[in-house]
């Protein structure tokens, strides 16, 4: 997503009032949005070491207001170096279908998708496809659509801890082993080089333990973890 779409999204919430109340902030509230910058420099520093971040605190401490409204301008405005100003940003929440989400949300006008909704539906239908076919499924869906060498891609999962609840309620072995798949992907994703692509995620602290269940996820969130 574009600083300008990202800014569309809070139009609305802008022009009525400053004050959010239980919503997050968004990217163009970033005005708005102060006190923080500190905050937002840790971040960056801990994102630029590892590409991979998970923003950890309990129900309604501000972990999504702090990457929409204090993150996210911060990237766009070049405040890490080593990756540049070019950005577009996939922003999701896993739900019911984190597969599914995640090709739609890369497929996105804003991201990598197309103007014309009968090639949008095509194209995330063969991205889906790709992120199934193993653990390096977004970094080749990435080279599908052909991200321009001078931009990155950072992928924001908001409320990841849906990821635990849905399998809680779930009896589907298939449910889990999309999950568990969904988590290979972005840790591989972050892990290799080739293409700059960096994971946040958003996530209540009361889950952490359940990030046993995913091979490799304890370590990578406690070697990214921001509290």
């Amino acid at each position: 997503m574009t600083p300008e779409g990202l800014t569309a999204l809070a139009d609305v919430a802008t022009n009525a009032n400053p004050f959010p109340g239980l919503r997050p902030f968004e990217f163009g509230e970033s005005h708005l949005y102060f006190g923080r910058d500190g905050q937002s420099d840790q971040l960056i520093r801990k994102l630029a070491s590892t590409r991979f971040v998970a923003v950890v605190g309990t129900s309604g401490s501000g972990k999504s207001s702090l990457v929409r409204a204090g993150l996210l301008p911060d990237l766009f405005g070049g405040f890490m170096s080593s990756a540049g100003s070019h950005w577009r940003v996939c922003l999701m929440r896993p739900s019911n279908d984190p597969l599914g989400n995640l090709a739609r949300a890369l497929c996105a006008t804003e991201v990598f998708g197309s103007d014309i909704e009968e090639n949008a539906q095509i194209q995330t239908a063969i991205t889906e496809a790709t992120l199934r076919r193993g653990s390096l499924g977004l970094v080749e869906a990435v080279r599908q659509n052909r991200q321009p060498s001078n931009e990155s891609l950072l992928v924001v999962v908001d409320q990841f801890e849906e990821l635990f609840r849905f399998a809680r309620v779930s009896a589907s072995e298939q449910y889990r082993y999309e999950a568990a798949a969904f988590v290979k992907l972005l840790l591989e994703a972050a892990r290799q080089r080739e293409h700059s692509i960096y994971v946040v995620l958003t996530m209540r602290s009361d889950f952490l333990g359940d990030c046993a269940q995913f091979w490799d996820l304890p370590e990578a969130i406690n070697e990214g973890q921001y509290l």
